[in-house]
């Protein structure tokens, strides 16, 4: 069975800088090195071209990472900053809303590995980071179920004993998380 890969919402700006150590493949050609990608009246413009989308694959998926220039992390929080982030896996550029939105496709463990790291401290525990790893697969995976919105409210759903309230996950067109 082939992993399930994951489409991640990374950056949403007007221009992006990116860069490729390792070759990638885009429309058949091999490309690495530093990129500049700009939105241009409803298109992406990339080495003087003028692009719908662009998907950059790369050209040995076990040797593959691209790098990010000027990513937003800690969005709205007091340590929110700019800074140069790696990734695995291919990279997306499409337009929206008259910006570019890049999208990372990695597959589901490495997406897995990256969030737990990120998001856990060093000195969890093991058994609270293996809690961590099942609760982010099992939503990520339900996640990526066509049609995996919650269903509406059955007849029993709500008791004295029991209250079902429903969150619903950000949802967007063209990325999953």
């Amino acid at each position: 069975m082939n992993e399930p890969k994951v489409h991640v919402g990374i950056l949403f700006e007007p221009e992006i800088r990116f860069s490729f150590p390792v070759s990638y493949q885009v429309n058949g050609i091999d490309i690495a090195g530093i990129q500049t990608a700009s939105y241009d009246n409803g298109k992406i413009l990339w080495q003087g071209g003028l692009y719908d989308e662009l998907l950059f694959e790369p050209a040995d998926e076990a040797a593959s990472e691209f790098e990010l220039k000027d990513v937003t992390i800690g969005i709205n929080f007091h340590w929110e900053r700019k800074e140069d982030q790696r990734f695995l896996g291919a990279l997306k550029i499409i337009v929206e809303e008259e910006k570019l939105t890049e999208i990372n496709i990695i597959g589901v463990e490495d997406y897995l590995t990256s969030v737990i790291s990120s998001e856990m401290s060093a000195m969890a525990s093991l058994e609270l980071l293996k809690a961590h790893a099942v609760i982010s697969r099992s939503w990520l995976l339900k996640s990526l179920t066509p049609n995996s919105s919650p269903k509406e409210r059955g007849e029993d759903s709500n008791s004295i004993e029991t209250l079902i309230r429903w969150y619903d996950r950000s949802s967007h067109l063209h990325f999953d998380v």
